[in-house]
Formats: C-alpha cells, structure tokens, sequence
C-alpha cells in the first residue's frame, strides 16, 4: 500500500507573511505627494473640460433662441393670412377704440394687470393671445385671483413670482441688463430693470412697426402695414434680441437719413462672439454682428429698419 503523505498547507505565519510583506507590517496607504499628484490631473482636466461644456451649452442655448424666433417667423405668416396680409404691430395702444378687442384685457374679470396698463402692449401679446398660449397662473398666492395670462404674454412680474414656462417670444439665454437699466421693460418703460437679470432675454420689436398714436416719445410710430407694402422682406428686421423689452426704440426723435449717428437702442449681443440673433419678414433667422450706427446696420451688414417700403433708408453715395 503506497504511503500517504499529508496533503500541503501553507503555515498560517507563512500566509500573514505574503499578505502583509512582512512580520508585524500594515497595508500602505497614499502619501501627500501621490495625494497631490492626483488632484493636479483632476484640476488640469476640469480645466480642459470646462470650456468645453460652457461651449456645448452656450451652443445649445443659441440653437433654442434660433428655433424660437423661426417659431414666431410662422406665426407672423399666419397672422397675415388670417388677417388680410397685415403686419403684426410691435407696439399698440387701444384705449382710444371703441372695441379695443381681447389682447391685453383684464384676466380674470377686474384684476389689473401686473405691469402696463391694459389694452396697451407689444406684438408677443398679440401673438400669444392670437394663439392661445394661455391662460398661465402666477404662482401669487396673496391675492384670491391672480392675474392668469390669458391674454397677456408673461411679463417680468411673471418670472418674479417663480413662474417658469417654455415661451418661444424669450431668448434661451438670459438678459444682461446694463448698469442702470431701466424704469421697467418697453413698450410701458424705457428698459429692463436691473432685478430682471436672470430673466430669459427679450426679442425686441423693430419700431418701425411701432402702431401707437405718434408722440414726442415716438413720433415714429402710428402706422399699420401690409406685407405687399415691405420692398425686401428677405432684409426686413422684425425683431431682435434685445435687453431692453419687447419694443426696440431709436436714440434720435428725429429719423434722419443724413445724420451720422442714428441707432437702434437695447439691441444685446448676448452670444459668443458679439452676434445677436434677428428675425425677417420672410421667416429667415440670422446672426448680426455688432454694429455702431443704422446706417453701418444697412450698408453694411443688409439689415433693413426703417422705410421698408423703400428700396433704402440712407442714400447711395
């Protein structure tokens, strides 16, 4: 009969000694200088991918921003079919009519609006109301019946109780108001106030579409129009953004073809590169590079703003 041997076992101090090294040792951990070494290449690669998400998400806000305003090109069209090809107004004041129509009444029955009077407001609360985008409750719960939005497109009050909405007449972006600001958004103030900042930007309307009743402030304004009216849709600005409010205005009272210095005021060029996005009586939308006066903006960069019904505002030289 063959000798059995004993089967092999690793004495249990042998085994301590490959697990540990050695007699009596314990696990080794990091040192300061492995530790520091580590968060270097964390801090240098948070540093290689953050401009990159900035970038990513900068992209992508412009992308909504164009997708917005090509949103409000299709509504403008329809608008004119519907309404006998007849431009949309960046800026009205029906307190005078007879029957001032539903935009900008009061929502429900006897609440005031929160800001501007009613039957006064912009081309948004028209094409809000036009296609019933509302009602929108506030979230005010101090009053039993808050102003609801039917007819009114939401305003800064909106956004400062907490409201929060996809509105295709913002900008993805947020507004940069300038130091100073304003008394309060147009077409009821001179421009957006300072607390407004972390609002979604405006897209401003171009005067030139400005159907209230001429004054001082805007003797501009007082006309309607007809799309068979514009010469060159294709370089007819509509809107634009803006960190003024719905309503661009004009630093001269006095629209001279000859003066030097006539400009468009609370245009913002919030996008990388200093652009600002622009929508066209044909629906296109494109980026405009900054610019220093209306006539630059014209001959320069084709946007068309003032006497549309001509072949230019500013002469041939």
């Amino acid at each position: 009969m063959p000798t059995q041997f004993p089967s092999h076992r690793p004495h249990p101090r042998t085994n301590a000694r490959r697990q540990c090294g050695r007699p009596g040792s314990s696990p080794r951990g990091f040192s300061i200088v492995e530790m520091l070494a580590v968060a270097a290449a964390i801090a240098v690669l948070v540093g290689i991918l953050l401009p990159v998400l900035n970038a990513a998400r900068r992209s992508a806000l412009f992308g909504t921003s164009q997708s917005n305003l090509r949103q409000v090109g299709q509504l403008l069209a329809l608008y004119a079919g519907d309404n006998r090809e007849a431009i949309v107004p960046t800026a009205f004041d029906y307190r005078a009519n007879l029957a001032p129509g539903k935009v900008r009444t009061p929502s429900p029955v006897g609440v005031l609006p929160p800001i501007g009077d009613v039957s006064v407001g912009s081309w948004v609360d028209i094409l809000w109301t036009e296609n019933s985008f509302g009602p929108i409750a506030t979230n005010d719960t101090s009053t039993p019946n808050p102003w609801n939005y039917r007819n009114d497109s939401p305003d800064a009050a909106f956004y400062a109780l907490g409201g929060d909405t996809k509105n295709i007449f913002r900008s993805a972006e947020v507004l940069n108001v300038p130091p100073g600001g304003g008394d309060g958004a147009t077409p009821f103030g001179s421009g957006a106030l300072e607390s407004e900042k972390q609002n979604p930007g405006y897209f401003g309307g171009n005067p030139f579409f400005d159907a209230r009743p001429p004054t001082n402030a805007h003797p501009y304004s007082g006309r309607y129009w007809v799309t068979g009216q514009i010469k060159r849709p294709s370089a007819s600005m509509f809107c634009m953004d803006a960190w003024v409010g719905e309503l661009l205005t004009v630093n001269e009272p006095n629209l001279s073809n000859t003066s030097s210095t006539l400009n468009l005021t609370g245009v913002e060029w919030r996008y990388s590169g200093g652009y600002a996005l622009s929508l066209y009586l044909d629906g296109q939308v494109a980026s405009v590079a900054e610019w220093d006066t209306l006539e630059e903006l014209e001959k320069d960069l084709g946007v068309r703003v003032f006497d549309l019904d001509k072949q230019r505002f500013f002469p041939i030289e």
